[in-house]
């Protein structure tokens, strides 16, 4: 097992190794992995030690554990560069303010929006870091968003060595010249990676979590630029370096959600029958009524499949409906990092727990392919929102600066 940049428990080495490795208290006062300050209870030791509750999903620390790494270098980063690429001029002064960050060491916020094309906008700065020795790692806080990346990444550098990261992935602990992780997964890793991008950076729990903050700032080297992307940045992001991008790189403008209020269940299946060549996303405020909607459109001769960030089969139906023309009910987990060409959205109760950022997002999945630009979203509620008319509002300004 290679332990360089990595720190775990000691119970966890699985074979013996003939170099020296670097043991350190597990728990001190505070969690020496997450740091959290821990508990005190009894012990399988047979005495009270202090132990973490807060990384317990990582298996637990005591204050008789150890954590152990490998204190020898990393090896160099394998250069490698991009296939080609056809950015727009938009995208290539992305592409350069990115590269002029990494060569600078510094730190900027991309504020581009939904469509603009990010992910190729990376690849001139990823193909710079590696040309420079410098280790690359994209931290995302969603799994889906590592899976799709991950895709794009393998095909555009194909002699770099790629790692994805995210609960249950093959990967597990492994280190890449390109490493595409979510925030959780970096609560093993140590002053290994060079280049720091970080995507969606507004997206829950990111956040809100001040741990997974902690988590990717032990992760960097001392020094490492840091670059956040966003469509929907907060506040405090906008304070860094900004440079914005306010037009899809297919020249088409954003899809402005359109309201019905007030509405019922049979506005909702009129508005899936007049899409019903397209594929059509539901998005509801809550988990529990998933299978309400579900058992309604059933009814009315409709099939559906719901999907909710618990559900241990949505990868297969994630990859099943982008094959199809047919009817996704979801949770916000697929408002953001998904591309499904031709999809039309709905979000139903739009007026109940969705924020202007998370209906931004949503509408953000409409009219990404060049070939199929335009869609329709709409905001079903029985009531209004500031977040509703600010989300509409949002969208007609990053328009209009986008063509002006």
């Amino acid at each position: 097992m290679d332990l360089r940049g990595r720190l775990i428990p000691d119970y966890r080495l699985d074979t013996a190794v003939d170099y020296p490795l670097e043991y350190r208290p597990a728990v001190t006062w505070r969690c020496e992995r997450c740091g959290k300050l821990p508990t005190r209870g009894p012990c399988t030791c047979g005495k009270c030690c202090y132990y973490c509750r807060h990384c317990l999903i990582f298996g637990k620390l005591r204050t008789c554990d150890r954590l152990v790494t490998d204190p020898r270098p990393l090896d160099p980063v394998r250069p490698d560069r991009h296939t080609e690429l056809n950015l727009t001029s938009d995208q290539q002064r992305i592409a350069d303010a990115i590269i002029r960050t990494i060569d600078q060491q510094a730190k900027l916020l991309v504020h581009a929006v939904c469509g603009a094309g990010k992910t190729p906008m990376l690849f001139p700065g990823i193909e710079r870091a590696l040309s420079t020795n410098r280790r690359v790692l994209i931290a995302t806080p969603r799994a889906d968003v590592v899976r799709e990346l991950a895709e794009h990444l393998r095909r555009a550098f194909q002699q770099a060595t790629i790692v994805s990261l995210f609960g249950g992935s093959a990967d597990r602990l492994g280190l890449g010249d390109i490493t595409i992780s979510t925030t959780h997964q970096l609560i093993h890793y140590r002053t290994c990676f060079d280049v720091v991008f970080i995507d969606e950076v507004d997206a829950f729990p990111y956040r809100t979590d001040r741990t997974l903050h902690r988590y990717v700032r032990q992760a960097a080297a001392p020094g490492a630029s840091l670059i956040l992307l966003s469509a929907t940045p907060s506040f405090r992001d906008l304070r860094l370096p900004t440079i914005r991008l306010m037009r899809r790189y297919h020249g088409f403008p954003l899809p402005t959600p359109r309201l019905q209020i007030p509405y019922t269940k049979h506005d909702v299946v009129n508005w899936l029958r007049m899409h019903e060549t397209k594929p059509r996303l539901l998005f509801v405020p809550q988990v529990a009524v998933l299978e309400t909607w579900q058992t309604f459109l059933h009814q009315q001769g409709m099939n559906c499949e719901t999907v909710h960030a618990a559900d241990p089969d949505r990868v297969k139906k994630v990859a099943r409906f982008r094959q199809t023309t047919g009817i996704l009910l979801t949770t916000t987990i697929l408002e953001r990092g998904v591309t499904i060409v031709d999809v039309q959205v709905a979000v139903l109760d739009a007026d109940q727990s969705f924020s202007s950022a998370a209906l931004i997002q949503i509408s953000g999945r409409v009219g990404r392919s060049a070939d199929f630009p335009q869609g329709d979203v709409v905001l079903f509620a029985n009531d209004r929102s500031d977040a509703m008319y600010q989300a509409i509002d949002q969208t007609k300004r990053a328009n209009r600066e986008g063509f002006q």
